[in-house]
């Protein structure tokens, strides 16, 4: 058991337990997983009373300062396999219940079939709705990527694959099906963007923004990645960090059109000129400058923009004018 633990299947009741179980480092000397894995590969099930006397118990800084400050004492594990990979279904029981019998275990045990094909058709069905949602944002020219719970790429619609062909020396699929940047600086970036995604912290994530990354290439203009979270289309007990990756090319994404801006976003010409400028790359201060105007004039026709298309920095505005579909051309 280790970090892994914060990103695997679990039921919600448990999100707060398993946040606590990672930040805290009790994935450390934890004795239930030197002690139960080799129990796991001879029995069907283990309890807590297999892992550890009573008198053990009253010591073991992991059972009380973990699991009991929680109020949960009980616990069974149920081993299968799935892929030629060992998993095994950890139950916890509160202090109401107490602690899971061998007549329990032995009954529980049954059902280990059964939690396979759960973990499997739980995958499949996250996939299904994954893939749904790329073939969407295909119809509306967005590149999007499928990772999985671990960070691999599940998939790729169209625009994506046409776009890592082309910047492959940029972005590149590893062999172990993992999205890695060339650039030391952009590779770093890619990885806290994957750390963020795998966090379990779901009230967190809701709440607060995840800032599109930057992708630097020599000789071309910058690729942005954003992150969608998929909570709310798959559910977290399935699949508690699937996300999907929105690839934009900036060498390739047009300037919004200043009418575009004042019709979608509520602008007035003045407004809309200035966002037209900073999305072609300019500062503040340079596009101030290109329309003749003082810098405290420029600060203060940002500040409606903000107002008006509820942002608060720089980057978060250009993030979503990047999103704007494209005017329609007739």
């Amino acid at each position: 058991m280790n970090e892994d633990a914060a990103r695997v299947p679990a039921s919600r009741s448990y999100a707060e337990l398993l946040e606590d179980y990672v930040q805290g480092g009790w994935y450390d000397n934890h004795y239930r997983a030197e002690r139960g894995w080799p129990l796991l590969r001879t029995r069907r099930y283990v309890l807590e009373q297999d892992l550890s006397t009573e008198e053990e118990r009253r010591k073991l800084p992991h059972y009380n300062e973990l699991y009991l400050r929680w109020g949960y004492p009980g616990f069974i594990a149920i081993p299968f396999v799935l892929d030629g990979r060992a998993w095994c279904l950890p139950m916890l029981r509160g202090r109401k219940n107490g602690f899971f019998t061998h007549e329990e275990g032995a009954r529980l045990a049954r059902f280990a079939p059964h939690f396979r094909r759960m973990m499997f058709l739980s995958e499949q069905f996250s996939q299904r709705h994954g893939h749904g949602g790329l073939e969407a944002l295909d119809r509306i020219d967005r590149a999007a990527v499928l990772i999985d719970w671990q960070g691999r790429v599940k998939g790729f619609n169209a625009k994506a694959q046409a776009l890592l062909a082309r910047v492959g020396n940029a972005l590149f699929l590893n062999g172990g099906g993992h999205l890695h940047a060339t650039h030391p600086e952009s590779e770093s970036r890619l990885q806290a963007l994957y750390a963020t995604l795998r966090t379990r912290n779901f009230r967190d994530r809701r709440r607060k923004e995840v800032a599109p990354i930057r992708i630097d290439r020599s000789d071309h203009r910058p690729l942005l990645v954003e992150a969608v979270s998929l909570d709310g289309l798959i559910s977290p007990a399935s699949a508690p960090a699937h996300s999907i990756l929105l690839i934009t090319d900036l060498d390739e994404r047009e300037t919004p059109a200043t009418e575009h801006l004042r019709t979608v976003l509520k602008l007035t010409p003045a407004e809309a000129d200035l966002c037209v400028l900073m999305c072609s790359g300019m500062t503040l201060a340079e596009a101030g400058d290109h329309l003749q105007i003082t810098s405290g004039t420029a600060r203060q026709r940002l500040k409606g923009i903000f107002q008006k298309t509820e942002t608060n920095r720089q980057s978060e505005l250009i993030s979503l004018l990047s999103r704007l579909p494209p005017a329609r051309r007739n």
